[in-house]
């Protein structure tokens, strides 16, 4: 089986016990999961449960759960509800929520639908497809509006066909729920100067940049 993940830039202690990093509010190595399904396409609540048990056993210290690599473009409301509260059921980790469309009064509705069913934090995607212009604010402010639970910017822009510009994130930093990144723009420096600015907790969402983000 096939495990995305993403990391953060870990909490590492120096011989007198000083941390050196910030800690990870929502763990530090946190599977995206797939989502099992039946031959005839139901979603497998009952394997997602095993999965979940098993990752965290693996040393997971936090889930990712309606993510792409959890089929969230196919699953439907119910199913995405569902699942949160199945994992949440079987395990004793954060668990993240995908909650992201190109379309905000879904996604706000998606944000305040699985926060409800015991989402830990909500995993949003920058607006893919449309291209949109740094209004991408609008779009943030919007799910923030109906949040009560931590926010996570997921910036892919291999995906969404923009990036999050630096001062458009310096005013994401200023709304109440946005708490973290989960970059994947491949652009390790940009993401230093990002962090530092605003503040915020920064995840690598590039499997082949862990390394390079932990340093």
């Amino acid at each position: 089986m096939i495990r995305k993940v993403f990391c953060f830039w870990g909490i590492v202690y120096s011989e007198s016990g000083c941390p050196l990093l910030d800690p990870a509010p929502f763990g530090r190595v946190l599977p995206a999961m797939i989502t099992p399904m039946k031959p005839n396409g139901d979603v497998d609540f009952d394997m997602a449960q095993t999965v979940a048990k098993q990752l965290v056993a693996d040393g997971a210290d936090g889930l990712v759960v309606n993510g792409t690599t959890g089929e969230s473009p196919t699953t439907h409301m119910d199913e995405k509800v569902e699942l949160v509260k199945a994992v949440k059921e079987v395990v004793d980790v954060p668990v993240i929520s995908g909650a992201g469309s190109n379309d905000t009064a879904h996604t706000v509705r998606m944000v305040e639908q699985t926060q409800e069913a015991g989402a830990d934090a909500v995993l949003v995607v920058c607006p893919y497809y449309s291209r949109p212009s740094q209004g991408i604010f609008c779009h943030y402010q919007a799910v923030n509006e109906s949040a009560d639970k931590p926010i996570i910017v997921y910036d892919v822009p291999g995906r969404t066909g923009v990036r999050i510009a630096l001062d458009t994130y310096v005013h994401l930093a200023e709304l109440d729920h946005v708490k973290a990144v989960k970059d994947a723009t491949g652009d390790i420096a940009g993401a230093v100067r990002k962090r530092m600015e605003t503040g915020l907790t920064w995840y690598s969402g590039d499997d082949a940049l862990y390394l390079p983000f932990l340093s």
